[in-house]
């Protein structure tokens, strides 16, 4: 696949397929019924409250004997190089669970653009990697700039705030966090952002522009174009059907 390309759809599985392997990275999220996965000899399986990742390049086959539906994204090994080092099977909290059915009901609805998925998909793996990295060994300026990304991000802030709290400058910083993180510092930055702004408009009262300003936006037009941007849909949309 290309680089910059992700694909994310809807499979089923039937009896026991042959060991393969891909070139890029695979998430096999649960939506309905059991997939038992053996992914490099270690045996697992896809079930309501766990996914497996498969890491490029790695063997693996799979059995089930019931009827499944699963959630099955593609993803470049550009695009998130560390999904390789997080276990190969991962349990699902409930803030997991529901982004994942989010994600279905988007693409059941097929009125999300390519970028969308893309977006999408990379809060996901930002979602896991939190929730799952603890394996990930980051370079010190690299956890530097991550942790006060991870402070800030409701505040306004410049990258050159971040790469000199790293000591870098700030091209040196974007290539050692794309590396290392699977996106640039503006990326993660922008996930931080929207993924509270996601969570302050599901599970809070507060008026859309005080989630904007929660999230460090000062013009709610800025933060309603990046959200329909990162989401494909305004945060009036999302404030309505989570409600």
């Amino acid at each position: 696949m290309k680089h910059s390309e992700i694909g994310l759809n809807i499979r089923t599985y039937d009896e026991e397929g042959k060991s393969h392997s891909h070139d890029h990275h695979q998430l096999v999220l649960p939506l309905v019924g059991k997939l038992s996965l053996s992914i490099d000899a270690m045996d697992g399986e896809v079930a309501q409250h766990r996914a497996a990742i498969i890491p490029s390049g790695s063997g693996h086959g799979y059995c089930a004997t019931e009827y499944n539906r699963f959630l099955v994204a593609d993803v470049p090994e550009g695009l998130a190089p560390a999904l390789d080092k997080l276990p190969c099977f991962v349990d699902l909290d409930p803030a997991l669970l529901h982004y994942i059915q989010f994600l279905h009901a988007q693409l059941q609805n097929g009125t999300e653009s390519d970028f969308t998925q893309h977006q999408m998909l990379l809060l996901l793996i930002q979602l896991l990697q939190e929730r799952h990295g603890s394996q990930l060994k980051l370079d010190r300026r690299v956890l530097a700039a991550k942790q006060y990304l991870d402070d800030h991000f409701s505040q306004p802030l410049s990258l050159s705030d971040a790469a000199a709290v790293a000591h870098l400058s700030i091209r040196q910083l974007n290539d050692l966090f794309r590396r290392q993180v699977g996106m640039t510092p503006h990326q993660y930055l922008t996930e931080l952002r929207m993924k509270e702004a996601w969570r302050l408009l599901e599970q809070s009262d507060l008026s859309i522009q005080r989630v904007a300003d929660a999230v460090g936006y000062s013009s709610l037009s800025s933060f309603s174009d990046r959200f329909r941007v990162h989401f494909g849909k305004s945060p009036r949309h999302f404030r309505r059907i989570s409600k």
